[in-house]
């Protein structure tokens, strides 16, 4: 692990948050830079401090699981994992943790986009880099070295394109459609990205209208209770799409209870997002339409990161994950390699 000069004791600003919702103030003193401390190394074990956003859903389990399995002692690594427990306040904690254990690097998964730009600047100030995976920061991108994962708005716009496929399929191009969306944890940036890329297309089809939104929080038990409030103020949903597959397995439920059909034979046309192992089956099944992939194995790419910063390398700002679409008709064939 890297020695700090003792300058920085002085980060012990960090106590400034015993409480989360004070006015913050930050003092700091002269640090040595990354750069100049690279090479004072007590060992070559590499700390890896990483933030996530908590348990809500499948997908952030096989997520947790890519980054505890690809940090690992015997690769060389020491890592701290922090969760987030969905708690906005408690991850901008966790930052002022980390850096006052001096770790080498910070992963942050950021439950929201706003509200991190003075503990970036502090991480920073302090010479260590940080990763942002899968959502992002409102932030000046010059606090931050970069940031992984996926296109959320080019997701909304792929889920529309399916819609567009499957109503051609069908013969029902032309129908009016009644569409209801739940929509994930408001200030997330996927939900963020998938909502836009939706609204964008959805408004260049003057016989598609959006008529019920509820938010589900990403979760399974409020995907069913937004789909319940959704059911009571609406008898004619010819569309629903989900911001992930945990919340339309919850809608599922409510449907069922209600013997509401829906799928790709009747009722209610059903599309959502992250390709989980769960909604390949429910495509196979014909319960689903599509979900378009979120790919949640996003280590290797911050561990390559990692490597190259290790390395003195540039690394890019933004780096995209690569993803596909799946479809009830090709589920089946793809169920079996899937990891997660």
């Amino acid at each position: 692990m890297r020695k700090r000069n003792v300058a920085i004791i002085c980060l012990m600003l960090v106590f400034l948050l015993t409480s989360c919702g004070e006015e913050q103030s930050v003092v700091t003193s002269p640090v040595l830079k990354r750069a100049e401390f690279a090479e004072d190394k007590e060992d070559h074990q590499i700390t890896v401090g990483f933030i996530q956003t908590g348990k809500e859903s499948d997908w952030r389990d096989a997520n947790t699981n890519n980054f505890l399995n690809t940090f690992t002692e015997g690769k060389g690594y020491r890592m701290v994992y922090v969760d987030g427990n969905s708690d906005p306040k408690r991850q901008v904690k966790a930052m002022y943790d980390l850096i006052a254990q001096k770790v080498d690097y910070i992963i942050l998964d950021p439950i929201v986009e706003d509200g991190w730009d003075e503990a970036l600047k502090v991480a920073g100030d302090q010479g260590i880099p940080v990763i942002i995976s899968d959502r992002n920061v409102n932030a000046d991108p010059s606090l931050y070295t970069c940031w992984v994962g996926s296109d959320f708005q080019e997701e909304g716009r792929k889920a529309a394109r399916i819609l567009e496929d499957f109503l051609e399929k069908k013969g029902r191009e032309d129908e009016p459609l009644n569409i209801a969306i739940l929509e994930g944890t408001e200030g997330a940036s996927a939900a963020i990205g998938r909502t836009a890329g939706l609204n964008e297309s959805i408004a260049g089809h003057k016989n598609w209208n959006i008529v019920a939104r509820e938010c589900g929080n990403f979760t399974q038990g409020e995907g069913k209770q937004s789909m319940e409030k959704i059911l009571d103020g609406h008898d004619d949903i010819d569309v629903l799409i989900s911001e992930n597959d945990n919340m339309i397995f919850g809608a599922m439920d409510a449907m069922d209870e209600r013997d509401i059909p829906y799928g790709v034979d009747d009722g209610i046309i059903t599309i959502s997002f992250d390709a989980l192992k769960e909604a390949f089956q429910k495509m196979i099944d014909r319960k689903l339409v599509a979900s378009v992939e979120c790919n949640p194995l996003l280590a290797g790419t911050a561990e390559a990161v990692i490597k190259d910063l290790e390395n003195g390398k540039k690394v890019k700002k933004k780096i995209y994950t690569d993803e596909a679409v799946f479809t009830y008709e090709n589920a089946g064939t793809s169920i079996v390699n899937r990891a997660y």
